[in-house]
């Protein structure tokens, strides 16, 4: 680690050179930051995504590991070469704005003790996105999202309390989980918890690494001053693909951090969540590219049903 490094900016790209580059575009163009460097690791993308970093940031530093690793095993790549102080994930996906880096590393240095930050998402029209902070898994959060009573009252903490419904993104607040498209941490607590496990493909290891750090008494916290654009799930081609992943992801988290006689009862809430998804769009989106994807999602529930693992 050298002095002069104080932020290392680590993306992961996998076919995505257009989001890519705009990515890194906003990320030069929005941060005043004299001391920090940008990591892209390429995960052995088939597209213009190394021709194209080469060719228009030659300052920044390219991995290219020759395989997919997926998002986990990227960063940790990517770690392994990074000097600064503070370790921020962010994906290839998002737009910075505002100078948001700039906020949220100003952030962590007024909260030194929670060990993670993040801020707030917006969508591509600069409207919210809700989908970067979480709670931790709960039985009585997954029931109200298998029946569809987190959807129909998104806008409450007792039915949407997984995503903190009733929060309106304008105050600071202490979270369990934040989303790794815009993930603070220190190389301190980084190395102390091993960094992210590459176990988790894609989907949950942010989380898990939340939990670690919780356990280890460091609190993640949000801050509605640093906004960046997230688009969301862009390397996937198909929504059954995501989706399959994401119950993995989170099978996997239950597998690590719920006690034992509650993880039958939580992979089970899961089958239902997917089961009733798949009846609806077959009740009334018969012949919808959404029935499809979701018969697919459910024809492999033996595969997800058992994590990463």
């Amino acid at each position: 680690m050298t002095a002069s490094t104080e932020i290392s900016v680590i993306l992961v790209s996998y076919n995505t050179s257009s989001y890519t580059r705009r990515a890194l575009e906003s990320l030069f163009r929005e941060t005043q930051l004299s001391t920090f460097e940008v990591i892209v690791v390429d995960n052995a993308s088939s597209d213009d995504s190394v021709s194209m970093i080469r060719q228009f940031f030659p300052q920044v530093t390219l991995i290219e590991s020759g395989a997919n690793l997926g998002f986990a095993g990227g960063v940790q790549l990517g770690a392994a070469q990074a000097q600064g102080k503070y370790l921020l994930l962010l994906n290839p996906d998002t737009v910075i704005v505002n100078a948001a880096v700039d906020r949220l590393l100003r952030f962590a240095k007024q909260y030194p003790d929670s060990g993670i930050w993040s801020g707030v998402t917006l969508n591509n029209d600069m409207s919210l996105n809700t989908q970067h902070a979480w709670s931790k898994p709960n039985l009585r959060d997954l029931f109200y999202s298998a029946v569809g009573l987190s959807k129909l009252f998104s806008k409450t903490c007792f039915f949407n309390n997984a995503n903190y419904g009733c929060w309106e993104r304008d105050t600071i607040k202490d979270v369990d989980i934040v989303s790794g498209c815009f993930f603070l941490t220190t190389r301190e607590l980084w190395d102390k918890l091993g960094g992210l496990d590459a176990t988790f493909f894609m989907y949950a290891e942010e989380a898990d690494y939340c939990l670690r750090a919780k356990a280890l008494g460091h609190q993640p916290i949000v801050t509605p001053d640093a906004r960046i654009i997230h688009h969301g799930g862009v390397s996937h081609s198909h929504f059954s693909g995501k989706q399959i992943k994401l119950l993995k992801g989170k099978v996997e988290l239950v597998n690590r951090h719920v006690v034992a006689w509650q993880r039958p009862v939580y992979k089970a809430l899961l089958y239902w969540y997917v089961l009733n998804k798949y009846l609806v769009h077959t009740l009334f989106k018969p012949k919808s590219a959404q029935r499809r994807e979701w018969q697919t999602v459910f024809a492999n529930r033996a595969d997800w049903l058992q994590g990463y693992r």
